[in-house]
């Protein structure tokens, strides 16, 4: 290995893979200041025009030094040429990812008795192949010295011909000579500690010997548990309590296949894990589930499938406490209402396979190999009607708490409805359309005073339910362009539209308005239900309702394409942040308004089956509503790609994300006495 060349390593990554580095370094010349280190991704520099087809063949990587806190300010000492948080979303094949490790107070990690320094950083590198369960991606990880000398190393002929570099060093990474010294530190200064994803996602308890906090994760389409969720694996982990984070890996590349086949592999996952831990004289006290996107609906199908395999009194014979049931952008009443007619058509004919059927609600044919059902009408009707009776009910009724996040704006692919459940205080919402023009104001809102809401049954956040402040000045503009609809709505002053138009505008509103008085239900700040009758809010000619204006699928599936990542201000400054929270509320099945729907005709569904499609979802929500069923509803306001932003997907493309999953911790993880009670 060459003198400047302090460590090598390549390894092929696939589907879902992750590499972690973790890279400590011994500085006994206080004169040195900064050492390199290098990423390439080694695939062939045609494969980027195809690459789509069973890739993408590239890669995502970040270095942190170690000191740093998402949660506190990070002063990096030249941020002009070196940030010192460093990430590159897509490193494309024949691409490479140049960082300067400083040597000073952000990467310092301890000082030993010699005097000598260690410094210490992170590095993740996370394949991004979404489809193709064989595809694999190459790299070359370098850690050195002399930066230039380094870049030499994978340099083709014509690439050093063209820079003019006459000293070319030519090193083919397949060759037995280059690869007997990779994985091993040449310096013995330099440690470097290598962690596969089998590694990164084991199962072993902080403390074997106490009771444990099994928590179950479980991804949505298109995506992976390993690289997808580990963000959210690393921060739960981060929490001072015995949590094993645990998924079913299966899944990844195939979630195509249905509803029902995913939520099966991830019940056997979980049984198996109960099983393996009991046979190894471990305890398991507590289990909760958090799921992304369609991870929602398959964990809860995970769930009636263990009831009905293993029995309705599975948890508690094994002595195990139902602790969470979490839902990030989930789509639990399918998505058919919300989408346009030609992508709801194209679900329809299979595009997304079975799974595209399932959330458009489309029947299915029943399967002798299904669980059994008294009801054989029952085998026909869409997965995601019949997923929410019994004994479904019953086991979300034993969680402790049950709570969904929704993103009130930029998520085309899982709309607000389907997210947040359908029930909302819409009428109290205010104009969140103006979040738009006016993020800051979420900070501006507002907080109480949290020693006056330490109680058991309060909602800690502080993030009310009430009106989001606007500009007057912008509210004529917002208020055509928002969702809002009153019985009097008119045109603007100045505005000549012919009196028919506006006949139908009004009808048009009205009937909007009756719609959402149908849906609207009243939140409240305590997870305790109250002794007052149903507050259904019947229609009311002077109430207003603040529709979020609606999303575009092709939009949202192309900021995931083209991800906007965090500035830099955003990264180092938490002050700079806003919040991300702005609706937080418990909504208790006594308070959801009863059910006015009339019985619809066959003929009347064919030429109205729009919006027989969203009274179907009001029956599905209905049951998630039922008697006892009490849910935490938290709406965010998030800027594209929302959809993965809620889940922190890569911990920087993605930081938007981040104060969701604080909230996550800090309001229900390690909140353990805030539980929705009856």
């Amino acid at each position: 290995m060459n003198s400047f060349l302090w460590y090598r390593d390549q390894r092929h990554l696939r589907i879902g893979d992750v590499a972690r580095y973790r890279i400590e370094y011994r500085a006994k010349d206080f004169n040195e200041t900064e050492i390199f280190l290098r990423i390439k991704n080694l695939e062939k520099t045609p494969l980027r025009a195809i690459h789509l087809l069973n890739g993408p063949f590239i890669l995502y990587s970040h270095v942190v030094p170690c000191n740093f806190d998402h949660k506190k300010p990070f002063r990096a000492d030249d941020p002009l040429s070196n940030p010192e948080i460093l990430f590159k979303n897509a490193i494309k094949p024949g691409q490479t990812f140049n960082v300067k490790l400083s040597l000073n107070g952000n990467s310092l990690k301890r000082v030993d008795n010699d005097g000598s320094k260690i410094y210490s950083w992170e590095c993740d590198i996370i394949s991004q192949i979404v489809l193709n369960k064989k595809a694999t991606v190459l790299y070359d990880f370098m850690i050195g010295d002399n930066i230039h000398s380094m870049r030499r190393l994978n340099r083709s002929v014509l690439t050093s011909l063209t820079k003019g570099d006459m000293n070319m060093q030519f090193n083919n990474p397949r060759d037995d000579e280059s690869t007997e010294t990779l994985s091993i530190s040449s310096n013995p200064n330099l440690m470097v500690n290598f962690k596969s994803t089998e590694d990164i996602w084991n199962l072993e308890p902080r403390d074997p010997n106490l009771p444990m906090h099994l928590v179950i994760v479980t991804h949505g389409l298109f995506s992976n548990l390993t690289a997808d969720m580990l963000y959210l694996r690393d921060q739960l982990l981060s929490l001072d309590q015995n949590i094993v984070v645990s998924g079913y890996r299966g899944n990844a590349g195939r979630t195509e296949k249905g509803i029902h086949k995913l939520g099966v592999g991830v019940s056997f996952h979980v049984t198996n894990i109960i099983d393996s831990f009991k046979k190894s004289g471990m305890s398991i006290e507590k289990i909760s589930f958090v799921a992304h996107s369609l991870g929602g609906p398959v964990q809860l199908y995970a769930l009636k499938h263990i009831l009905l395999v293993k029995g309705n009194d599975y948890f508690k014979r094994n002595n195990i406490q139902l602790e969470h049931f979490i839902c990030l952008a989930s789509p639990m009443l399918g998505i058919i209402s919300e989408m346009s007619l030609w992508v709801s058509w194209f679900l329809d004919l299979g595009t997304l396979g079975k799974t595209g059927r399932d959330l458009t609600l489309s029947k299915k044919l029943p399967s002798i190999k299904h669980e059994k059902n008294d009801n054989k009408r029952d085998g026909f009707k869409p997965i995601l009607e019949t997923l929410p009776d019994e004994p479904v009910q019953s086991v979300l009724k034993a969680f402790k708490s049950r709570t969904v996040y929704a993103n009130a704006f930029n998520d085309g692919i899982v709309p607000l409805r389907t997210s947040s459940l359908l029930y909302l205080d819409w009428a109290a919402m205010g104009d969140v359309s103006a979040l738009r023009s006016h993020p800051e104001q979420l900070n501006d809102r507002t907080h109480r005073d949290n020693s006056s809401i330490g109680s058991t049954e309060t909602n800690a956040s502080g993030h009310d339910v009430g009106a989001v402040p606007y500009d007057s000045s912008s509210f004529e503009m917002s208020q055509r362009k928002s969702g809002k609809f009153t019985a009097d709505n008119s045109f603007n002053e100045g505005i000549a539209e012919s009196l028919t138009l506006d006949k139908l505008r009004q009808a048009k509103s009205v009937r909007r308005k009756k719609w959402y008085s149908k849906i609207s239900a009243k939140g409240s700040e305590t997870s305790l239900s109250d002794d007052e009758e149903s507050d259904s809010p019947d229609y009311d000619e002077d109430a207003s309702y603040y529709i979020p204006p609606k999303a575009s699928a092709v939009e949202s599936a192309l900021s995931t394409l083209l991800c906007p990542v965090p500035s830099r201000s955003y990264i180092n400054e938490p002050s700079k942040r806003s919040s991300v929270i702005f609706h937080d509320r418990f909504y208790h099945f006594n308070h959801i308004p009863q059910d006015t729907t009339p019985a619809v005709g066959t003929f009347k569904r064919l030429i109205r089956s729009r919006e027989w499609k969203l009274e179907k979802q009001v029956k599905i929500a209905r049951k998630y509503h039922s008697y006892g069923l009490n849910w935490r509803k938290v709406l965010v306001y998030l800027p594209p790609d929302a959809h993965n932003n809620i889940i922190v997907r890569r911990r920087f493309a993605n930081g938007y994300g981040w104060g969701v999953i604080d909230h996550l911790l800090d309001q229900i993880f390690a909140e353990p006495k805030l539980t929705a009670k009856i």
